[in-house]
């Protein structure tokens, strides 16, 4: 790898467990359709075949003043999904049945090996489990809590990783929405907490 793209590798090396642990969860958002303008539709009920939606993320990291930010965009089908990191870094990471690559400034993909094995297949298995709204699927992989309607009207899911290498690197994980998932909570380890948002629209970022 060349000199130029060196920094923004070991930038991303430090996001890269978080990323793989909130891909899963990102892709709940395949699950969404046009939002009643008085009642939320049911997580159960909402689904989508393909995927294209811009998102910003917030990683919060115990003992800093700021959030780590950064932007890009989200597609997704069922039988690949991208998630293609625009700032401050460009970064694209692919997840597809046979495993997981990782991009950075347009390189030839790479093997993450992080993600490798056991750990690659539950996010592969779970992406698109929530891509397609096969609920029955999730509860393989996860603790599925059953929809919480909040004050707003949006409904709320937790996810709990039945894995125990996966719980340690993502712990739960709280998707709110409407119509689409708007917002993915993930908290990890030692106090980080990483936000995940979709702004309305369909603009890139």
């Amino acid at each position: 790898m060349g000199n130029a793209a060196h920094p923004a590798r070991e930038a991303c090396s430090v996001a890269r467990i978080v990323k793989l642990a909130a891909l899963p969860v990102l892709f709940a958002f395949a699950l969404s359709s046009a939002a009643s303008a008085a009642t939320c539709p049911s997580p159960r009920d909402i689904k989508i075949g393909e995927v294209d939606r811009a998102f910003a993320q917030e990683r919060h990291i115990e003992g800093m003043s700021k959030p780590l930010l950064s932007k890009g965009r989200l597609t997704a089908d069922e039988d690949r999904i991208v998630w293609h990191m625009t700032e401050p870094f460009d970064v694209e990471t692919v997840i597809a049945p046979d495993g997981i690559t990782e991009s950075v400034n347009g390189e030839a993909p790479r093997p993450v090996a992080s993600a490798s094995g056991e750990l690659g297949s539950a996010i592969a298995r779970s992406a698109a489990a929530l891509m397609r709204g096969r609920w029955e699927e999730l509860t393989l992989l996860f603790e599925v809590s059953e929809p919480a309607v909040l004050d707003n009207g949006d409904w709320q899911v937790l996810l709990v990783p039945h894995n125990e290498r996966m719980k340690q690197a993502v712990g739960s994980i709280e998707v709110t929405g409407c119509g689409d998932v708007e917002r993915i909570e993930i908290g990890g380890g030692g106090g980080d907490r990483h936000i995940v948002t979709f702004p309305a629209g369909d603009d890139a970022p």
